[in-house]
């Protein structure tokens, strides 16, 4: 809380006099690099924040290579293994081989490259919809602060202070200096209703998910409200997915190999593709906790 600034404190009371019950929210900082900047959702410019690169960065020590600018597209599969990864490499065809492939393309990238393969998935696609309802605030300096610093945990929901950056570069009606927008951010989990196929994504709120999407606007209206905002000059963001993922759900059966019987004996899904319904959460814990466990008995 140390690096909290005072719109950051003075939030977090009004989460609690509303009865959110907020929770500081755990951090991958090296806290002592943090310089209060704001850019978690852009980049680090200190190296303060964690992210997977520097797992990367140990496979490589390690003897892993590293093939960039590599498009995977398909998977070429005879009886029950992969005998081929098939990939453009700075545009030009490319083909590796290997005993053992883990698929990591994320939740809208892996359920393409198995569906070009053969390997039918599920139109269970959840995305987490993230909604940010802000307004202007001269001076409250929120760009100056870690961003998502607690959060209040709803039913089907979170709620907590976030800088849009998307909705501010995209959205017209953010065009205002970022140090005097308030923003708090809706991330919702959806219902498991949708998919995803080349170029072709398909998804739409259910009747549920905008019931508790209005439920929770409600709510960060009133926050706003009470630390200055009012209702007739607030705005909403630019809606958006979170945390794509959930085409091929793990199931109870699979909880020890954690492979799917849809999948060649050789072929493993180390994303949130596997994730069997939406968290609404961040969920980069439970995905590396599933790779690692994966890891370990490969």
């Amino acid at each position: 809380r140390k690096h909290w600034t005072p719109t950051t404190k003075k939030m977090f009371t009004i989460f609690r006099e509303m009865g959110l019950d907020p929770v500081v929210t755990p951090k991958l900082l090296n806290a002592p690099q943090c310089v209060g900047c704001g850019h978690c959702a852009i980049d680090c410019p200190t190296g303060a924040k964690w992210d997977t690169r520097s797992l990367v960065d140990q496979a490589v020590a390690n003897g892993a290579e590293l093939i960039t600018g590599c498009r995977v597209t398909s998977l070429k599969i005879s009886g029950n293994a992969v005998t081929e990864v098939c990939a453009r490499l700075h545009g030009k065809k490319a083909s590796y081989r290997a005993d053992l492939i883990v698929l990591a393309a994320g939740g809208l990238g892996t359920p393409v490259i198995l569906e070009n393969s053969g390997i039918p998935c599920s139109k269970t696609l959840f995305v987490d919809p993230v909604l940010c309802v802000a307004g202007p605030l001269p001076g409250i300096r929120q760009d100056r602060q870690i961003l998502m610093p607690f959060i209040s945990q709803q039913d089907g929901y979170i709620l907590s202070p976030y800088m849009d950056y998307l909705s501010f570069f995209f959205n017209k009606d953010w065009r205002l200096p970022m140090r005097d927008i308030a923003s708090v951010m809706i991330k919702l989990a959806d219902e498991e209703a949708g998919s995803t196929g080349g170029r072709t994504i398909d998804k739409t709120m259910t009747p549920v998910d905008t019931a508790r999407m209005e439920k929770a606007v409600a709510q960060t209206r009133e926050i706003l409200e009470r630390i200055g905002v009012s209702e007739k000059d607030q705005f909403l963001g630019t809606l958006n997915a979170g945390h794509p993922g959930g085409m091929l759900p793990l199931t109870a059966a699979e909880k020890d190999t954690l492979h799917s019987p849809l999948l060649p004996d050789n072929l493993y899904v180390a994303d949130a593709t596997i994730l069997p319904k939406a968290m609404g959460n961040p969920p980069i814990l439970t995905i590396m906790a599933l790779a690692k466990k994966m890891g370990l008995s490969l």
